[in-house]
């Protein structure tokens, strides 16, 4: 029996791009990916190969009917689902992928910006108000009600660092006060000016990055620190000089510590043996992140935000949560705050949170478009009962 689909598409700016067909955002049938060097240099040749990768699961899995498309996607998008900025992927810029797509499979389409499409995934399964939070090269996140709505997405975004809500952007828009920072590094014996030259190392003038949000020298950007890259930065300011810690990592491993895209994991094999240095780099980092989120739900409180709700954290430098995770917990208590943080749902069930986020966009689209259709006709005793 031929029954209908969710085509779910998760944009990496990065690696590739996953395409998957789901019954229901809970139960994917069939995954596709293709990879950066496949994108093609055109926003025509890139819609062809989602194209044909949409119509080949579709294919594979039954010739199974489209129900609706969703995207998560990383980028500044403009509120009619357009792009306003994709680092990496340039030609999608201007462009309205999810109209094109619209159009060409004859189905409605929805798109949101990957954190977002992540928070939405958990939102799915625990159907409460949450904050979800992605640590990759930067901290993204995204505040969702218990009904599914996104609170302050980052859409048609001015530019300005006032502008982003400290839950959509926090890596971006929370400031680290270098003052703040010095006392927590002299707590742990460390020195913050090794990392104010590890810092001058890496970006030299580049203030944007630089210098805290609306261009403060007297802060630094929270993701500076509270990202991938930014655990590494710490650790490199912790060991210094002191190479101790390589007797603990074979060769190969030793040469990794200076990747920020796989020394993660080495500083929490070096953590989980006691490492002194890893362990202060832990320590310190969930120190830090506690006072990033005590800015962040404080503000946010004046917004609506319910106390306590779960911090739920995706992206590979969340896999370290049980390493910074206790000092983090210790330090938001003492601060009168019991928001616990715990791993990704998703993740733990082994799906990609992005594209089970895309799986919930692409049913919120299909629901939308039922609704309206259902006002149209005028027939609102009808409407279906999960859309009321």
């Amino acid at each position: 029996m031929q029954r209908d689909a969710l085509a779910a598409i998760d944009i990496g700016a990065g690696q590739g791009t996953r395409v998957a067909l789901f019954d229901n955002p809970a139960t994917v049938v069939g995954e596709r990916y293709f990879s950066l060097s496949d994108y093609g240099v055109s926003f025509e040749s890139f819609v062809g190969r989602l194209r044909h990768e949409v119509e080949a699961l579709l294919a594979e899995n039954g010739n199974r009917e489209l129900r609706s498309i969703g995207i998560a996607t990383p980028g500044v998008l403009r509120r009619d689902g357009s792009f306003k900025w994709v680092q990496n992927i340039p030609f999608l810029e201007g462009h309205n992928l999810k109209e094109e797509l619209s159009r060409s499979f004859g189905v409605r389409a929805g798109v949101a910006n990957d954190a977002d499409a992540g928070a939405l995934a958990e939102w799915s399964v625990l159907r409460i108000d949450l904050l979800y939070w992605v640590f990759g090269g930067g901290w993204g996140g995204a505040w969702v009600s218990k009904e599914g709505e996104l609170m302050f997405p980052s859409t048609d975004w001015d530019g300005r660092d006032s502008s982003l809500h400290y839950t959509n952007e926090p890596g971006v828009s929370i400031p680290l006060e270098k003052i703040v920072l010095q006392e927590l590094f002299t707590e742990i014996g460390a020195s913050y000016d090794r990392l104010e030259r590890i810092l001058d190392e890496e970006f030299g003038e580049d203030d944007e990055h630089r210098l805290g949000p609306g261009g403060d020298p007297e802060s630094l950007r929270a993701e500076i620190i509270l990202s991938g890259p930014g655990r590494c930065r710490l650790f490199r300011a912790i060991v210094g000089n002191d190479d101790f810690y390589e007797r603990f990592l074979d060769i190969h491993e030793t040469k990794e510590m200076s990747d920020p895209a796989v020394a993660g994991k080495h500083i929490s094999k070096l953590s989980s043996m006691r490492v002194e240095p890893a362990v202060n780099t832990d320590r310190l980092y969930g120190k830090i992140l506690a006072r990033a989120t005590g800015t962040m739900l404080k503000a946010a409180r004046e917004d609506g935000l319910p106390e306590g709700i779960p911090i739920c954290l995706g992206g590979k430098p969340s896999y370290a949560l049980p390493y910074f995770g206790p000092s983090a917990q210790r330090m938001l208590g003492k601060m009168g705050m019991m928001n616990y943080l715990r791993p990704s749902i998703v993740d733990e069930r082994g799906l990609n949170a992005n594209l089970v986020g895309a799986a919930v966009v692409a049913d919120h689209a299909e629901r939308l478009g039922r609704t309206v259709a259902t006002r149209a006709s005028g027939d609102m005793g009808h409407e279906p009962a999960e859309m009321r």
